[in-house]
């Protein structure tokens, strides 16, 4: 027995099948033992389902208690304040934004400081130290090439 019949014996048991389908699962109850258990199980369920639902009453009217849920609703968007504006104005923007701010205001204050700050100055100034005393190091760099060579050499 696959799903679609499943849904649709669910289907015929609550009264939404239409008539032609209505009929081809009468004649699947009639031919399948499986289907048939499977009506019964289901029958049984919806009969104590139905029987047993616990009913909750409220102490106001509906329309009252539904009142009280949108003006708590109306209650909170008060006090946080205008929609679309609220999270441009917040102080979470705050922070990056000034750390942005501050990173270029440093970057300039280097570049004035410097007469240029290129790219290739800031590539350029590189150390290389070790602490192997057995090593040698011997380095090249051509500008007009764009290149750098190191040459480690052990003793």
């Amino acid at each position: 027995m696959n799903r679609d019949f499943q849904l649709k014996l669910q289907a015929y048991l609550d009264g939404e099948l239409p008539p032609q389908e209505t009929e081809k699962v009468i004649h699947s109850l009639r031919t399948d033992p499986e289907a048939l258990a499977l009506h019964e199980e289901l029958k049984l369920t919806k009969s104590l389902l139905q029987g047993n639902e616990l009913e909750i009453k409220l102490g106001e009217s509906r329309e009252f208690y539904w009142s009280k849920i949108c003006r708590e609703i109306g209650r909170d968007n008060q006090r946080k304040g205008p929609g679309p504006l609220r999270g441009l104005v917040s102080w979470r923007w705050f922070v990056p934004v000034g750390g942005v701010v501050a990173l270029l205001a440093i970057f300039a204050a280097l570049s004035v400081k410097n007469g240029s700050l290129s790219l290739q100055r800031l590539a350029s100034a590189q150390e290389t130290e070790t602490h192997l005393e057995d090593m040698s190091l011997i380095s090249f760099r051509s500008e007009s090439e764009g290149i750098s060579v190191v040459w480690l050499n052990s003793r």
